[in-house]
């Protein structure tokens, strides 16, 4: 069986665990992560990359109300499978529908490049405590972090997230930290 094949058959038993969870748990797990998470946030004013969360992920969407201090990008999908990050400050109505049906800055929100990121917040689907991601198979972040030259890239899991092993391809980056309740 190939990495790939691998790969398919781990995020499909990792979507499996993630929806399973109730939503009540996933809220609680959601708050405990980002109060977690408030001990990287704390100080100046810091650029952050977030991304909208589906229905099974990790809530991100109080932090920008939550620390105003800092400013908060989430990405756009771009032809090429590319990300743009847009600054907003208002998600719920800076947002519109976009790749996938996740929605997506508007396209005229200011732009933020790569190097301004100090956090980078990743989405995925499973990681191993070693930093192994798995993510949904479209490769944009292992394409978008290498610009990130300056930002701590980190994730936030779900313990149903966390497993021993995952195939990975040489394409796949590790990330250096990644939290759990």
């Amino acid at each position: 069986m190939t990495p790939g094949e691998q790969k398919k058959i781990q995020r499909q038993a990792a979507l499996a665990r993630l929806r399973a969870i109730p939503p009540s748990t996933r809220e609680e797990y959601s708050a405990q992560l980002r109060g977690l998470l408030s001990l990287h946030l704390a100080g100046r004013g810091q650029t952050i990359a977030l991304y909208y969360p589906l229905p099974h992920e990790v809530n991100l969407l109080p932090l920008p109300q939550n620390y105003p201090q800092h400013r908060f990008a989430f990405p756009r999908c771009m032809p090429g499978r590319k990300l743009q990050f847009h600054h907003i400050t208002e998600p719920a109505t800076q947002m519109e529908p976009g790749a996938m049906g996740i929605p997506a800055p508007a396209p005229h929100r200011p732009i933020i490049d790569a190097r301004e990121f100090d956090i980078v917040i990743v989405p995925g689907v499973a990681f191993t405590r070693a930093g192994a991601r798995l993510g949904y198979g479209g490769g944009y972040y292992d394409r978008y972090l290498p610009r990130c030259s300056r930002a701590k890239i980190l994730a936030l899991a779900f313990p149903e997230q966390i497993v021993e092993h995952l195939a990975t391809e040489a394409h796949d980056l590790r990330l250096p930290l990644i939290i759990t309740p």
